[in-house]
């Protein structure tokens, strides 16, 4: 994001030239999940504003009535966005509420986004009530995750209990969960206490271990996965525990593998965890995935390891992991990630996947192809 006195910059000029704004934040969505590997949540503003010492000296009064008497809309407008980091540095809610006021567009939709993100630098509650107040669907959504990020730097246990105490909803639980997620980046313990003593989370409570857990694996992924293992180890959870070790694979995939083949002994947590890493090496490099295989435990370990690979990169390269596939003999694969990786060759290229299919010697993997291909041809 561009500094916020050269975005009000851009975002005015494209006012006066009349041409196409733009719209940033996340999709909506029910929650931003963590169950699976993925980057770092992030929020859609970027990094609040710096302060300016250069800031102009206005009066929010005088400010709003230069704005009234001013009958040009678009001279208007640019006479509010310069001064209106100004504006929101001095009172902020009657910033919002002017642009709020405005005719809707995705520009002035845009700028309200900016001057939430400025507000909720220095007080997120006060962000958070405007927003919950004026904003609703994907509007609502995206500030409240970024307002929560910002809020989690500053209070985490503030605002988790004040968004504990709003009525259910997609947009609540979504701003919870990356807040979990922030808060937990730098104070990994108060967040994970957080959730064990308050029982009025319910249900949400997984969501927001999985978000903790990943934000903690961010910041010290080596206290995260151990911490993780020795819950696991008393509730039964080593999908959890992959889970953790897999938001640390996703920054570092060398030092994580490592740390399981080392650290981690054989068992439940490491057959998981096995899966987990496959499935990362399968979208960072196969061919390391397949070295890496060799160091595994020869059984169902390696077996499981294997198959998770094989199906994940057929999906970005059928024709490689069918190739890697038809020569393997350190692990036998499972029937369902054969039929996957074979379903997507023949999806990706039908001509390919024949020939493949007939160049396989006869047995268990041609049998299982040939499965595929009838169930792919199928309408």
């Amino acid at each position: 994001m561009k500094p916020f006195a050269q975005s009000i910059t851009a975002i005015s000029i494209a006012l006066v030239c009349g041409t196409t704004g733009y719209f940033l934040g996340k999709s909506q969505s029910a929650a931003t999940s963590h169950s699976q590997p993925q980057k770092p949540v992030t929020s859609a503003y970027g990094s609040p504003s710096q302060k300016h010492n250069s800031l102009p000296a206005i009066d929010p009064k005088d400010l709003r009535a230069a704005l009234d008497a001013e009958k040009n809309p678009l001279a208007r407008f640019k006479l509010a966005m310069q001064n209106l980091e100004a504006w929101v540095a001095k009172n902020p809610k009657d910033a919002l509420d002017w642009l709020a006021s405005q005719q809707p567009t995705e520009r002035r939709d845009e700028v309200i986004r900016m001057a939430l993100s400025q507000y909720s630098a220095t007080d997120a509650k006060g962000a958070a009530d405007w927003t919950l107040k004026n904003l609703t669907g994907i509007d609502l959504n995206n500030t409240l995750i970024a307002v929560a990020e910002n809020w989690a730097q500053q209070n985490g246990g503030e605002a988790a209990a004040w968004f504990l105490g709003l009525p259910p909803s997609a947009e609540r639980d979504a701003a919870m969960e990356s807040m979990f997620f922030a808060w937990a980046s730098n104070e990994p313990t108060a967040a994970l206490d957080f959730l064990k003593t308050n029982p009025a989370i319910g249900d949400l409570a997984p969501t927001l271990r999985r978000a903790a857990l990943a934000g903690w694996a961010k910041s010290d992924p080596q206290g995260a996965v151990v911490s993780r293992l020795d819950l696991s180890r008393a509730n039964n959870d080593p999908a959890q525990f992959a889970n953790t070790l897999a938001n640390w694979a996703t920054i570092d995939l060398d030092s994580s593998s490592q740390w399981m083949l080392t650290n981690l002994p054989a068992g439940n947590e490491r057959n998981a965890a096995a899966q987990e890493l496959a499935n990362i090496f399968a979208n960072q490099s196969p061919d390391a995935g397949i070295a890496w295989l060799a160091k595994l435990n020869a059984g169902a370990e390696r077996d499981a390891a294997a198959s998770a690979l094989a199906a994940a990169w057929s999906k970005s390269g059928p024709a490689d992991a069918a190739k890697w596939l038809a020569t393997q003999t350190s692990a036998t694969l499972a029937p369902e990630a054969v039929a996957e990786l074979a379903h997507n060759f023949l999806m990706k290229d039908p001509a390919a996947f024949q020939a493949w299919r007939a160049a396989l010697p006869e047995g268990p993997l041609k049998t299982q192809a040939n499965l595929a291909g009838v169930a792919g041809a199928d309408p």
